[in-house]
């Protein structure tokens, strides 16, 4: 998650301060190590004020985890065209799900610990937002499907089940690379795989 791409707010500048602080501080101590004065420092913000609009740091880090996920929605939306190649469609949802935000998880030392605190902190969030993109997915390989420009038959006509795989695909890839360039090489190779098998 980067500051520069969440959806943050922009008409309280106070809490954009504040979740755009807390980006940095989880990439830079982790999530256990971070305290709220750690992120009312890096806000320029008091204590008192940054209680004023989150509860605790579990708070925070669900308004960037549901941010997140909005950016992401509306990216997989905007990737998955009718009529697209089905390579760039596929590509270009995955790179929505693992976008630029992804970064600091990645190539930070906390990284790890940061995608734990993530199904830890925020699993609802977390599930209800990848049944959504999965759906997305499905929707739009059943309407391609019947336009005759893609395949199900490999995958049973199971179009939900596919996409279900491609997410949990995605998740996998996060833990297997450690830098950036490398998840998104990692993507593209896995769009490729995914295309050549719905091919009409």
């Amino acid at each position: 998650m980067t500051s520069q791409t969440l959806p943050i707010d922009e008409d309280d500048p106070r809490r954009a301060a504040i979740l755009a602080a807390a980006v940095e501080v989880f990439a830079r101590y982790g999530f256990k190590r971070t305290a709220m004065e750690d992120i009312a420092r890096a806000a320029g913000v008091s204590r008192a004020a940054l209680y004023l609009h989150y509860r605790n740091k579990q708070d925070i880090f669900r308004s960037l985890v549901q941010g997140y996920f909005e950016l992401t929605e509306a990216r997989m939306q905007a990737a998955l065209v009718p009529g697209r190649d089905p390579e760039q469609a596929l590509q270009g949802a995955f790179e929505a799900k693992l976008g630029p935000e992804m970064m600091p998880l990645i190539e930070s030392p906390h990284g790890e610990e940061l995608l734990d605190a993530n199904f830890a902190t925020a699993a609802d969030l977390v599930e209800a937002a990848e049944a959504r993109l999965a759906a997305k997915i499905a929707d739009w390989l059943r309407a391609e499907a019947a336009a005759g420009r893609v395949s199900l038959a490999a995958f049973d006509g199971d179009a939900a089940a596919l996409a279900e795989a491609m997410i949990a695909a995605l998740h996998g890839l996060k833990h297997q690379v450690d830098s950036y360039a490398a998840l998104k090489a990692a993507m593209v190779r896995l769009a490729r795989l995914f295309a050549r098998g719905v091919r009409a």
